[in-house]
Parts: C-alpha cells; sequence; structure tokens
C-alpha cells in the first residue's frame, strides 16, 4: 500500500531501549550517548553494555533507531514516535488475537477488567465523542 509506513517489529527487550530514548530524547533532541543509556538501564534490567549496544544496533537496522556518527561520540535518537510504534503493536495484537476486530478487542477489556466509575465515565465519553 502507497504512503504506509512500514511496520517494525520491537521485542520486548528492545521496547526497553525504546522508552529510555523516548524519554531521554523528549527534551533534547541532540540524542542519548550509549553510556547515557546503559546508565538508565543496566541496574534495572542487569543488561551489560554489550547486550545494549548489541540491541541498539538492531533497533538502528531494523529502522527504529537513528545513529548519529558525526561528532565523535555516537548519538542515538528514535526514528518514530513512542505513539507510532504503540499504534502499530496494538494493531498487530488486535488482527492477530482478535481477528481484527477492535470490537472484540474493546468487549473483553471492558468485561474482563475491573474499571472504576471515574473510568467508565471516560471511556462513555470517548465513544459518545465518535463521529459517525
Amino acid at each position: 500500500m502507497r504512503g504506509r509506513r512500514k511496520t517494525v517489529k520491537i521485542s520486548e527487550a528492545e521496547w526497553s531501549i525504546m522508552k529510555v530514548l523516548w524519554d531521554g530524547c523528549e527534551d533534547n533532541e541532540r540524542g542519548m550517548t550509549l553510556g547515557e543509556i546503559v546508565q538508565k538501564l543496566a541496574e534495572p534490567t542487569g543488561w551489560s553494555n554489550t547486550t545494549i549496544r548489541t540491541l541498539i544496533i538492531r533497533l538502528a537496522e531494523k529502522g527504529a533507531v537513528n545513529i548519529d556518527k558525526t561528532t565523535g561520540v555516537y548519538k542515538y535518537t528514535p526514528k518514530s514516535s513512542k505513539t507510532e510504534c504503540i499504534k502499530c503493536e496494538v494493531d498487530s495484537f488486535i488482527e492477530r488475537v482478535f481477528d481484527n476486530s477492535a470490537y472484540n478487542l474493546m468487549a473483553s477489556l471492558v468485561r474482563d477488567c475491573k474499571l472504576t466509575e471515574k473510568q467508565k465515565k471516560e471511556i462513555k465519553d470517548i465513544l459518545d465523542g465518535i463521529k459517525d
């Protein structure tokens, strides 16, 4: 399909890297160094510097991360927004698990989840706001 962006499949471990990049590059468009990424991830994940670097390289090869090599120190930035990646992941999930039916997903969530009255009202407001 013309004009449609290629979907990048991101593994669970790669999501950890992307979250750090989205947070770290939100106010700082210059990108993050490997050291900055390692500092955020090494302790909570137990991953080594080499593992984190491998995941970043894999993301770059998939087209999810830019690598700026012009400054002498490599800087990494996400190519896609968090919103775009979440949308692709949700679309893939709906297609695989719910036979491409957003209705079946929503019905399952509403039936099986414990929602507060406030959350129920917010969902109703969102549904009421959908234009036919």
